[in-house]
């Protein structure tokens, strides 16, 4: 396996190849990835990861790759972003999203756009949606994210479960084994600085086995 590192010049954001690499056909046909050299830390970094996240961090089977989403990020580069994390999830039949705020209150006029925008590219595989939120939430723009997919996939069963037990953002998948987490709820990206990452699979499982204790899903 050959590894390029990507390193901004002077002058130029990380966030110029990431619109370029969503862009470019040939790029899209390699899998991208931050690599983090942790064979690389010299003794110091260890002993302050130790330290701060405990043995585990150094010790996991799967190397989660973060990414920072800086605020004014556009739209469509969300977008990008989010799907190629979803890729990697390997989307199946059924998609899980816990998210307290996804029928949020207040939104922007495309909220609803923006959120099929991002899961039209799998609809056509996804039969179930399981979405959790919060006990508060907006009626009307659940109305209107239901018509969005529904308007791409008439037969998609979205259910709708509500708790207060939850704040992270989960996105789970393949077979309830892979997900994501994301820093903040989809219409605070862009207008906040936000990380999304990938959930090892032992919090997968933990997440599912709450979620179904709870009659959630």
């Amino acid at each position: 396996m050959i590894y390029l590192r990507v390193v901004p010049q002077e002058g130029v954001s990380f966030e110029e190849f990431v619109i370029e690499y969503n862009k470019n056909l040939v790029l899209q046909k390699f899998d991208i990835g931050i690599i983090q050299e942790r064979h690389l830390f010299d003794r110091e970094k260890i002993i302050e990861i130790l330290f701060e996240k405990g043995q585990t961090s150094i010790l996991k089977q799967e190397v989660l790759l973060e990414f920072f989403i800086p605020k004014g990020t556009a739209g469509n580069v969300i977008v990008g972003i989010i799907q190629k994390y979803l890729d990697k999830v390997t989307i199946d039949n059924e998609l899980i999203i816990v998210d307290p705020y996804f029928f949020l209150t207040r939104h922007g006029a495309n909220y609803s756009s923006f959120i099929a925008s991002i899961l039209g590219k799998y609809l056509p595989t996804i039969d179930t949606i399981r979405i959790i939120t919060g006990t508060r939430f907006n009626a009307t723009i659940k109305t209107q994210i239901y018509s969005d997919l529904h308007a791409i996939k008439s037969t998609l069963t979205i259910i709708h479960s509500q708790s207060d037990d939850y704040h992270d953002r989960y996105w789970i998948s393949n077979n309830r084994e892979k997900g994501l987490i994301i820093g903040t709820s989809l219409n605070g990206l862009g207008n906040k600085y936000a990380l999304i990452d990938r959930l090892n699979t032992t919090d997968v499982r933990d997440i599912i086995a709450e979620l179904t204790a709870g009659g959630l899903i």
